[in-house]
């Protein structure tokens, strides 16, 4: 068993490597080789959005889904949230600081088993993308999970490029804007390029496709959180 994990791991054509491989550099080619029924050559699209969930919450030094208390109340629905956590700080007694102790400790826990959450909220501009008979819900919810792991995977990949501007001295050099673009940029051209590789069509098509997608990767994001805070409160509480 061991010597098969290894061989799984380290060959080249396995379906770890071929995955991945297809994953970061191919954008869409996971999901267009699902849609027409090439599946057995590569992971599960669930299998591989947990594999870079784990990544994610190891290795990455960006907490955006592990949000604080205290940045609760500056989300878009933040006048709701901050409703709640003033009832319960003024009935129980407790200071707002004691019970954002105990929700920061256990959100850290919680934001890694749930984000897959995310997912459900982004099909839905996925199929306002690609709404033709062809695809089923199945088609947009793989191409989801795949462009949701981008997601979660990307800010690691940009946090290295950041240190290693800053190991060389070039970060001084760079403008202001420039980490936002490190980091929303290739979000929003993986966007196009999946899409535009697993539904088809033109490249005008697949810019505008890109913005709506965009715009899901948010909503979804807020949705996450918004959940994130009820399930954290409601275990602190």
């Amino acid at each position: 068993m061991f010597g098969q994990l290894l061989e799984e791991v380290s060959s080249l054509d396995s379906k770890l490597f071929r995955s991945f491989r297809a994953f970061l550099f191919s954008p869409g080619l996971l999901a267009y080789e699902h849609w027409r029924g090439a599946r057995k050559p590569y992971l599960k699209p669930v299998t591989l959005f947990l594999i870079v969930n784990v990544i994610y919450f190891l290795v990455s030094p960006i907490t955006d889904f592990a949000l604080p208390l205290n940045n609760q109340a500056i989300q878009p629905y933040g006048a709701w949230v901050t409703k709640v956590i003033d009832g319960y700080v003024a009935s129980s007694g407790e200071s707002f600081d004691q019970v954002a102790a105990r929700y920061d400790a256990l959100t850290q826990v919680v934001a890694k088993s749930i984000v897959i959450v995310s997912v459900p909220f982004l099909v839905p501009f996925v199929w306002i993308c690609s709404p033709f008979r062809r695809y089923y819900l199945l088609d947009h919810t793989v191409f989801a999970l795949h462009h949701y792991a981008f997601v979660l995977i990307w800010p690691v990949a940009a946090s290295g490029i950041g240190y290693s501007l800053h190991a060389l001295g070039l970060e001084a050099f760079l403008p202001g804007w420039a980490n936002a673009a490190l980091l929303f940029l290739p979000l929003y051209a993986y966007g196009v390029v999946g899409v535009k590789r697993a539904y088809g069509g033109g490249w005008i098509g697949a810019l505008l496709k890109g913005i709506v997608l965009f715009a899901g990767v948010a909503v979804s994001h807020f949705i996450y959180r918004l959940i994130q805070f009820w399930v954290v409160w409601w275990q602190v509480t």
